[in-house]
């Protein structure tokens, strides 16, 4: 059995493969489903069907027991559904809203470098402080977003990745680690994945979700960064 999070804004629950409807469940599909658009083209009769389970929030952990044309069957782990399955909720997701992990019995190790894969995906989207969704995220919140999409946990804000990161020398740093910046009273303020070694002369790239370009943004460190700029860190499940 293999293991998956949700990849979507927001994944649609179904009763089985072939329980959307042509055209009214369009907007409900696909990896960037849009789910307002969705229920406002509903009328009574469309809210009332029966062919939809319930909804699986970005990042959420399911297991997969089947895979068949581009569907899964799964069980959403978070949401507990005694009387149909112990472990959870069952039904059917489209493949392309899920990121396939590993088996639940072992599987392949996840870094930095598959994080920094996942969070490129997300350049574009705007910045908002406090954000965790593909409407808005701030700087912390995309390393965690990640992360989790990869089915691994970590710290939500800067302040503690930093204390949770095994810490990198400055020069040493690779793909996939963490740049992290200070306040002028030396807390945390502020993260980025590393997305190339620092060059010769000293320059340095990053992937961060960024106040100043008010999106999600992959370039070289900005004056004010670099002068803001205290440790390197790599998080390891």
């Amino acid at each position: 059995m293999k293991i998956a999070t949700v990849t979507a804004p927001v994944a649609t629950l179904w009763s089985r493969p072939d329980a959307p409807r042509p055209g009214v469940d369009a907007a409900a599909l696909g990896p960037q489903c849009d789910l307002r658009s969705w229920a406002a083209g509903l009328d009574d009769t469309g809210r009332l069907y029966d062919g939809v389970l319930t909804q699986l929030l970005h990042g959420e952990p399911v297991l997969i027991e089947e895979i068949r044309d581009g569907w899964a069957r799964v069980v959403a782990t978070a949401q507990p559904a005694a009387r149909l399955d112990p472990r959870g909720y069952p039904g059917w997701l489209p493949l392309d809203q899920l990121s396939v992990r590993e088996s639940a019995d072992g599987g392949t190790e996840v870094d930095g470098l598959a994080a920094l894969e996942v969070a490129r995906a997300w350049l574009g989207v705007p910045y908002v402080w406090g954000g965790l969704t593909p409407y808005g995220i701030d700087c912390s919140g995309l390393v965690h977003l990640a992360f989790r999409q990869l089915g691994v946990t970590t710290p939500r804000d800067a302040y503690d990745q930093h204390a949770a990161a095994a810490d990198v020398p400055l020069g040493a740093e690779r793909p996939g680690d963490l740049y992290f910046f200070s306040r002028p009273d030396g807390r945390i303020q502020h993260v980025g994945f590393v997305t190339t070694p620092p060059t010769p002369d000293g320059r340095r790239h990053m992937l961060h979700a960024c106040g100043d370009a008010y999106a999600v943004v992959e370039e070289q460190l900005r004056p004010n960064r670099v002068a803001t700029l205290v440790s390197a860190g790599r998080l390891t499940p």
